[in-house]
């Protein structure tokens, strides 16, 4: 019998997603970017804190060595500080749905740099999808005028910092 409970999980996570990017462009018109990023972090830590602690417990930085707590580092700093910061400057600067669009990039972005980075392979189906998210970005960019544009091109350096936050925490001993 299929589990309907890790079902129901998905759906909830991708509708709090989806909402996500809505919800916060109403809270930019009174917080700054990097006040909403700090904000939307502690609220994310509140929500991770109590299952952390009930499970197998926190990784200890002091006891990891020196190449995760580099890889760790890293992903804290683009996955969780430079990327939603550069994601918020666009989402100021463009429509609510457009950004949440242009946050399929992250796909592209992990895909490219684990080709070109990491040396993973893709396949054509891969390569082609990657151009069909990548075509469908820069359609929906181009009737916007240059604050589109620019939006645009900070949410792809979102993605990019996301991408590289997923082979990082990919590469970490006891998170995958």
């Amino acid at each position: 019998m299929m589990r309907i409970r890790p079902f129901l999980l998905a759906l909830a996570a991708a509708a709090l997603f989806g909402a996500a990017t809505p919800f916060s462009k109403s809270l930019l018109a009174d917080l700054s970017p990097f006040q909403l990023s700090g904000l939307l972090y502690l609220g994310a830590a509140a929500g991770v804190l109590p299952i952390a602690l009930r499970g197998r417990g926190l990784l200890r930085p002091w006891a990891m060595d020196t190449r995760t707590r580099r890889l760790l580092l890293g992903a804290v700093i683009f996955g969780g500080i430079v990327g939603p910061v550069l994601m918020l400057f666009g989402l100021r600067m463009a429509a609510a749905a457009s950004v949440a669009l242009w946050l399929n990039l992250e796909a592209v972005a992990t895909a490219l740099l684990g080709v070109w980075v990491f040396r993973d392979h893709l396949g054509r189906n891969g390569w082609i999808g990657a151009a069909g998210i990548l075509l469908a970005s820069v359609l929906l960019s181009w009737g916007q005028g240059a604050a589109g544009w620019q939006a645009g091109l900070l949410v792809a350096g979102a993605c990019v910092c996301w991408g590289l936050d997923n082979h990082m925490t990919a590469l970490i001993d006891g998170i995958t």
